[in-house]
């Protein structure tokens, strides 16, 4: 107990720092994707003044005072953040009440009332920081289902559907923002894992966090009269009952209403399998047909994959036993497409075990480019620039004209290792015959994404 009483200080430091960082996210993002929905608007309009202008007038297509009310949202000076409806959040419902319950017990005097006001404002913040998300995505929705509605047969559905996958990354980028909100600190954490084995903290959770005020959690039964449990709930027996009364008894009726189920089921089974195939092609429930990049919402460095390989070469005439140490950066197109860059340090380990002299033997720089075929299998590809000469300074990067080239081309495995990913490539140089001497013509290379 003695740890969590110490930690307010150091956590309103912490959640100052959050709010600050998420906060400057959340403007930054906003303001790219309603330029993008914005130019948008202006292409539906160009494409809608030829055929209904007075429809474009009424919708206010690529109007700059629309988009400065969304980000109105984001001020606090424009709007009363409390007067958004409150969204729920586990991790902020778990914090104040944790913070209540160390104010609240008389024996611990670790938390004063200032410490204790200054959090709770702070987790107030991110309350409006989450209210503020759920309105903007609320506000682009509804604008996106009336443009629907109103330009469904307007001849514009190649403009409206590109402003529907704006929207969708939108409202994805809206979704990391939220989870990243939601997601706890490492404070936070150590405190509810603390609170958490504490017979009277758990009761209390129970009965006065917002979860336990609206659902009957695991302890509060102890509490209650069985029978009133039960009260309000009615039998499958009560339902016919009900339904024979106001519908008679009769045989037909009686089929009527099996018919009846039966028909609802159908359509409830259709609805479902139609929602299970769309979820399984990875497609949005309203966009049919659209396949979303999930690495567009996602920001620049999270895009980013690095990566490392190592290739070794036995000894021969010319070059003593060696290994290519390669280090390269990956951009994610798509979950499918990869493009990079990268470079290499070739070492040289000299003859044989009985003479080992390790010396600099070449580098070399790489472009590849990974297209994901099926599950583990990658077709991957490349260019590269070696120089094959031993140095002993950097002076040889600008002798461009000694070093060569090199088309790869093979196939590359990934296999997933805990958070990391162990790949597998064998490549073909198709220049192989014009490097001198010549090199080989098929490269084995094993390494590690992270």
């Amino acid at each position: 107990m003695d740890q969590v009483l110490s930690f307010p200080d150091k956590l309103s430091r912490s959640l100052a720092t959050q709010q600050s960082k998420l906060a400057g996210k959340l403007d930054r993002q906003t303001e790219k994707y309603l330029q993008r929905l914005l130019r948008q608007e202006k292409k539906l309009r160009r494409k809608l003044d030829s055929k209904d202008s007075l429809m474009a007038n009424q919708l206010g297509l690529g109007s700059d005072s629309l988009v400065n009310s969304w980000k109105n949202v984001l001020s606090a000076d424009s709007i009363n953040i409390s007067s958004l409806p409150a969204q729920y959040s586990g991790k902020l419902d778990s914090m104040n009440t944790a913070l209540k319950f160390l104010k609240e017990q008389p024996g611990l005097n670790g938390i004063s009332t200032a410490q204790y006001d200054k959090l709770m404002q702070q987790y107030g913040g991110l309350q409006g920081q989450l209210n503020q998300t759920e309105q903007l995505k609320k506000l682009v929705q509804e604008r996106k289902q009336l443009l629907m509605d109103k330009l469904a047969n307007s001849g514009v559905s190649k403009q409206l559907k590109q402003y529907q996958k704006q929207v969708f990354y939108y409202q994805q980028q809206l979704q990391e923002y939220r989870a990243a909100l939601e997601n706890p600190q490492m404070l936070e954490k150590k405190a509810l894992e603390v609170l958490s084995k504490v017979p009277a903290f758990r009761k209390y959770f129970d009965k006065f966090s917002q979860l336990g005020s609206m659902f009957r959690l695991p302890g509060q039964t102890e509490d209650m009269d069985p029978s009133a449990m039960l009260a309000g709930l009615q039998t499958r027996q009560n339902v016919l009952a009900e339904l024979n009364n106001r519908l008679g008894g009769s045989a037909n009726t009686q089929q009527a209403m099996a018919n009846g189920f039966k028909e609802g089921q159908s359509e409830l089974s259709s609805l479902k399998s139609k929602l299970t195939s769309s979820l399984n092609r990875g497609e949005p429930v309203d966009m049919p047909g659209f396949k979303p990049n999930t690495e567009k919402s996602k920001s620049f460095l999270k895009r980013l994959e690095l990566g490392t390989n190592m290739q070794s070469t036995r000894a021969n005439n010319y070059f003593p036993t060696t290994s290519d140490l390669g280090l390269s950066v990956g951009y994610k197109l798509n979950p499918k497409s990869i493009i990079g860059i990268g470079a290499s340090y070739k070492v040289g380990w000299g003859e044989s075990i009985r003479k080992i002299r390790v010396t600099h033997e070449g580098m070399g720089l790489r472009t590849f480019f990974d297209w994901k075929i099926k599950g583990k299998i990658w077709a991957t590809g490349g260019g590269e620039w070696n120089y094959r000469s031993r140095f002993d300074n950097l002076s040889v990067v600008k002798s461009i004209s000694q070093w060569q080239q090199s088309a790869l081309l093979g196939m590359q495995m990934k296999q997933s290792v805990g958070k990391y990913k162990a790949t597998a490539s064998l490549l073909y140089d198709a220049l192989w015959q014009n490097q001198v001497p010549k090199a080989q013509p098929v490269l084995f290379r094993v390494g590690y994404n992270f």
